[in-house]
C-alpha cells in the first residue's frame, strides 16, 4: 500500500490490488480545486501502473457546494487521462448520492465508463465483471 501523500488538504492512499487499483481519499471538505487535485493524482497513478480498473473510494465529510463545479470537474476527467479504465466510484456518504450521480451522468457523457456506488461488494462485482 502506497504511502499518504503529504502537503494536501486531502489524504490520499493507493493499493494496487489483483484486480484493479484501490484509491482511498479521504478529506474534511470538498471544493473544486481539492477535487480536481486529487483526480489529477489519481490519474498520474493510474498513467503509472496502467491499470484496466479503478475504485475510487471517497470519504469526504462535506462535499463540493457548487453543481456547476460538479459539472466542470466531471467534464475534465477525460482530459486528465481516465478513458479507458473502468472506474467505480464509492462514495462512503450515502446524502451525497445525488451528486455523485450527476458527475457520473456527465463524466458518461464524455466517455468515461463510470460507475456511482454506495455498497462495496456490489462496486467490486461491477468493477471486474467481463474479466
Amino acid at each position: 500500500m502506497a504511502e499518504p501523500l503529504k502537503n494536501k488538504q486531502y489524504r490520499l492512499i493507493f493499493d494496487d490490488r489483483p484486480d484493479y487499483l484501490h484509491a482511498l481519499v479521504q478529506a474534511d471538505q470538498d471544493s473544486y480545486e481539492i477535487s480536481r487535485q486529487f483526480w489529477q493524482d489519481i490519474a498520474d497513478e493510474c498513467g503509472r501502473l496502467k491499470p484496466k480498473r479503478l475504485l475510487v473510494e471517497e470519504d469526504i465529510d462535506r462535499p463540493i457546494e457548487s453543481i456547476a463545479d460538479t459539472y466542470q470537474g466531471a467534464s475534465e476527467r477525460p482530459l486528465m487521462g481516465l478513458s479507458g479504465i473502468k472506474i467505480a466510484f464509492l462514495d462512503t456518504h450515502p446524502e451525497q448520492h445525488e451528486q455523485n450521480q450527476f458527475g457520473e451522468l456527465v463524466a458518461r457523457n464524455r466517455g468515461i465508463n463510470v460507475k456511482v456506488f454506495f455498497d462495496r461488494k456490489e462496486a467490486e462485482n461491477w468493477l471486474i465483471a467481463d474479466q
